[in-house]
């Protein structure tokens, strides 16, 4: 259960659902959203939108049940885990593809976290028991180095660097088609109702059907990088979800297809890899570091499958 109150006490300006994804770290902006919608989330006694702008002397009332937070137990349970770097405040793991990163409604068991809380006796619990010490995310199917912290005054301060947006990132995809530009950035607004997305991009290598693209995220949205590559019309290759799956390979003549529909199954994910990230460390007097997880070998396969096929 969630007890709380706020009063705004100056002209704020900001939407309730923004003010309280920021007020309430453990809990995601689109929950915020249902809870509002839910009627758990007042201003001043009444029902309203999640796009409420908040005035001054506004009274927000909070009163959440979570039940799935506080039933679950996270188990711990014993699974390879590849570290990349650790020292008294901070984890960096290079997570395998098909590896999610903290228990959900349907897989309480087998996540990151749940190797995280084996194999390290302290993790920050300020995100809530089910994401320990996880400060950012990535999708399952995404391969590469995503960092954990020990401690909550390490987690905020991590938190700090994103919001920030002085983590540098770069990950490593192979896309469909050719890109007009060898270097440039995709930003606008993930959806209708979204918000503002920034992805700077470097075309590595530019094949006949096929190129490896560098991607330097600036913001740090849901999909972010799967959604601006389909916008700009070179989805990443095996994501269904976004144009890059198996009915893009029926805009080839047919013996192509069943090429890449071959490669598709084998490879049988999104070809895209988190692979490096560059940030502050914790009471280090403002020392930087530099990690990098090495490309998986599947991707390595599939790259010089293309290129062998395509030369």
């Amino acid at each position: 259960m969630i007890l709380d109150t706020f009063q705004i006490d100056k002209s704020n300006g900001k939407r309730l659902d923004i003010y309280l994804a920021e007020k309430l770290h453990s809990i995601s902006r689109s929950k915020i959203k249902t809870y509002i919608k839910g009627s758990s989330i007042l201003v001043n006694g009444n029902k309203v939108k999640p796009g409420c702008i908040l005035q001054k002397g506004d009274i927000v009332k909070v009163k959440i049940k979570d039940n799935f937070q506080n039933n679950i137990p996270i188990i711990p349970e014993k699974m390879k885990i590849d570290v990349l770097y650790e020292d008294n405040y901070v984890i960096a793991v290079n997570k395998p593809s098909g590896l999610v990163v903290h228990p959900g409604v349907k897989n309480n068991r087998g996540t990151l976290v749940n190797g995280l809380v084996y194999h390290f006796d302290r993790l920050s619990d300020i995100n809530s028991d089910l994401s320990r010490g996880i400060v950012h995310r990535l999708d399952a199917d995404t391969s590469g180095i995503i960092l954990a912290a020990k401690t909550n005054e390490a987690h905020l301060w991590l938190s700090k660097q994103f919001k920030e947006r002085t983590v540098k990132k770069t990950y490593v995809s192979i896309t469909w088609g050719k890109w007009e530009e060898k270097n440039g950035v995709i930003e606008g607004w993930i959806s209708k109702n979204g918000r503002y997305s920034k992805t700077n991009y470097s075309v590595d290598k530019q094949y006949q059907s096929f190129a490896k693209v560098l991607f330097y995220p600036v913001t740090g949205r849901t999909h972010q990088i799967r959604v601006h590559s389909s916008f700009i019309g070179n989805p990443i290759f095996g994501d269904e979800k976004y144009g890059g799956g198996v009915k893009k390979g029926k805009e080839y003549k047919p013996k192509l297809y069943k090429y890449f529909s071959n490669e598709l199954g084998k490879f049988g994910r999104h070809a895209l890899h988190a692979f490096s990230i560059e940030f502050e460390l914790f009471k280090s007097g403002g020392k930087r570091i530099k990690l990098d997880a090495p490309i998986p070998e599947d991707f390595v396969d599939l790259e010089e499958s293309l290129l062998g096929h395509e030369s």
